[in-house]
């Protein structure tokens, strides 16, 4: 290890003087910074008061640092590093007084490549050159409220110290725009955002974790559930995100606790044209935020994340398929850039009792060998032409679908029971008694799947193209007086429905159900239904379906030889109540993640339904889910 050399005017009386002497004779120093015009409140190497400027009164605080006398700088302490030994010493010091005496011409720039990941093929690698895999933990900061202040409650540091012992090493610390500017005055960033992530970058530095920044809700809306379709609609948005990001890659550019930063989350595009045209206002943007990045900072990674769906905002419907060869990935022009892609697979099990997923009386478990599912199940077929319900009816009615025969050309692995109510307006459907029968080449009929719906949904989920309506479960309502399903309220198509069965090449498949309508609007249709899905693979719910799910978001990583980072990963808390598997589901994750060198993070740390900690992110954290801290603790400490 180096010694520290001897600091010249030991004494504090003698430091003093000097210091005034120096302040009064030579004034103040000429400033370094790595870019030729710094902003306001940018970081200069030396510059430890934060008046962007290296003089005397820095030399000051340093050298009251070195003795004790002070615990902190107005700035990070990689500042103070000014031979870039990880130290802040008397090395420091004597740099910096030879460059406030004009004997040096400019302080060193450290630390370059110091503590920054970069790509090396499908890899992260470290300043070591050693491979470097993400074990993360998401920071939600409860950027759904749309805060205007940071949510201090959310963590603290006792939260980084935590996650270290468990052994994480990074957390996406998710940011909303507007605690950094203000709609109403734009372009104008306040300190108070930046004093929050000063002291968050503090608090990860202590305690080893890296950061990936992640733009959760840009300017326009937050993204994930197609409502913010002003950032594409609104061309001064995009201008204010690239503001934005410029700024904050400008500021942290020699910041190594600062892993990356992630463009945007989940981003939905509305449809423009053709789905091309339409794709590619993701793809534009991406480029032009990595563009202005890089323009003040190449020493952080850039997460650049698959398109989620695209949104028709003339009638709400979002299509949430696959639009391009490569899953909705595309690359972007630039170095050290990671591919991103969020999984909760499968759906139903992970989302469990979650009313504002449409899965509220869903019961999972996992794994369950009696339950099929596909990879990339994408909609292609259904038996679409039978009698739907008479809507002068006000008593219960049999209804059945048309009958629909699979063939080999038509690539469909799997058929779906759906109830159908589209257009209610105030109106309300029920369903009761549906059965699925199957017809063999011979004209055998097997029935495949029945339900009366007497107890509960049933593992029904869900679905409105314009997010109206609702889809639940109801009791004493039934034919017999028992259970019904039930829609209501809906304005566009909507339906509940349960996924999946094996749909067998020569068969014919037929819905038939009871329906009851009760004030529905004059352009309601109601009927049962049987969907049909081409898959890439059929399983059954286990941890080979698991992996073949996070294998095809591989592909594209392979092809291209870049690295892919799932940047969400997670299963709720009733997944983990009366053994339903959500420490298995946890735990098959992030070991096909290790088997697949993938870096991962879990969302999330402190919220209701997918936390650590389960109670109110705006109060500090409690309730903790000891199931899954216990998987953390196994799994990571076999990692380490």
């Amino acid at each position: 290890m180096r010694k520290s050399l001897p600091i010249l005017g030991v004494m504090p009386v003698i430091l003093l003087v000097f210091c005034v002497l120096i302040t009064t004779y030579l004034g103040s120093a000429p400033c370094y910074a790595t870019s030729d015009t710094p902003k306001e409140s940018s970081y200069v190497y030396g510059d430890l008061d934060g008046d962007l400027e290296v003089n005397a009164i820095d030399l000051l605080l340093l050298k009251r640092r070195i003795l004790g006398h002070i615990t902190q700088f107005n700035v990070p302490d990689v500042y103070a590093d000014l031979d870039g030994n990880g130290s802040i010493d008397s090395i420091d010091a004597i740099l910096m007084k030879k460059y406030i005496l004009g004997f040096i011409p400019s302080l060193p720039n450290y630390p370059t490549d110091a503590g920054f990941l970069r790509t090396e093929g499908q890899l992260l690698i470290d300043e070591n050159g050693d491979p470097f895999i993400l074990k993360g933990m998401a920071f939600g900061n409860c950027v759904w409220d749309n805060p205007r202040i940071p949510a201090l409650t959310h963590h603290n540091e006792s939260s980084y110290a935590e996650l270290s012992d468990l052994g994480f090493n990074s957390v996406r610390f998710y940011l909303n725009y507007a605690l950094f500017e203000d709609d109403t005055n734009p372009y104008v960033y306040k300190e108070s955002g930046f004093d929050w992530l000063d002291t968050n970058i503090e608090w990860a530095k202590k305690y080893g974790i890296k950061l990936v920044l992640n733009m959760h809700y840009p300017q326009g809306g937050y993204q994930s559930q197609g409502n913010g379709m002003d950032l594409w609609l609104v061309e001064e948005n995009q201008n204010r995100l690239a503001a934005l990001w410029t700024e904050i890659a400008r500021r942290y550019v020699n910041e190594p606790t600062i892993l990356g930063y992630g463009l945007v989350n989940e981003p939905i595009v509305p449809l423009i044209g053709t789905i091309e045209e339409s794709f590619d206002q993701w793809k534009d943007l991406a480029q032009r935020l990595t563009d202005e990045i890089r323009a003040v900072n190449e020493n952080h990674l850039i997460f650049v994340e698959r398109l989620c769906a695209i949104k028709d905002i003339r009638t709400g419907n979002s299509d949430w398929g696959i639009f391009n060869d490569d899953a909705n990935y595309f690359l972007v022009d630039g170095e050290n850039v990671v591919y991103e892609f969020h999984n909760y697979d499968p759906y139903q099990f992970t989302h469990q009792g979650e009313s504002w997923a449409g899965t509220a009386d869903i019961v999972k478990v996992y794994p369950n060998e009696d339950e099929i599912l596909a990879v990339n199940g994408q909609w292609a077929a259904g038996a679409l032409n039978g009698r739907p319900a008479d809507l002068t009816e006000t008593d219960w009615q049999y209804l059945e679908s048309s009958k629909f025969t699979v063939t080999e050309e038509s690539g469909l692995e799997v058929c779906a029971a759906v109830f159908q109510a589209q257009d209610l307006g105030t109106g309300t459907a029920y369903m009761d008694d549906f059965i699925l029968k199957e017809i063999d080449p011979q004209g055998n009929e097997k029935i495949i799947y029945s339900d009366g719906f007497d107890n509960n949904l049933g593992g029904y989920y869900y679905w409105s193209s314009n997010g109206s309506g609702a889809g639940f479960w109801t009791a004493n309502v039934g034919r017999n007086d028992l259970g019904a399903l039930c829609i209501a309220g809906t304005t566009n198509d909507a339906n509940l429905s349960k996924t999946y069965f094996k749909a067998k090449v020569g068969y014919t498949y037929q819905a038939s159900a009871w329906v009851k309508l009760i004030n529905c609007g004059p352009s309601a249709y109601v009927r049962p239904r049987v969907d049909f899905h081409t898959a890439d693979a059929v399983y059954t719910m286990n941890r080979d379906y698991l992996e073949a799910c996070i294998k095809s978001y591989l592909q594209f990583g392979i092809k291209n030889n870049v690295p892919l980072y799932c940047g969400e990963f997670g299963t709720d808390v009733n997944s983990f109540k009366e053994n339903r598997g959500g420490e298995n589901w946890v735990t098959d994750y992030i070991e096909i993640c290790s088997k697949y060198d993938v870096s991962w993070n879990y969302h999330t740390y402190h919220e209701g339904a997918f936390g650590l900690y389960t109670n109110d992110p705006k109060q500090n954290p409690a309730n903790r889910n000891d199931a899954l801290y216990d998987i953390f603790k196994i799994l990571l400490s076999d990692e380490s």
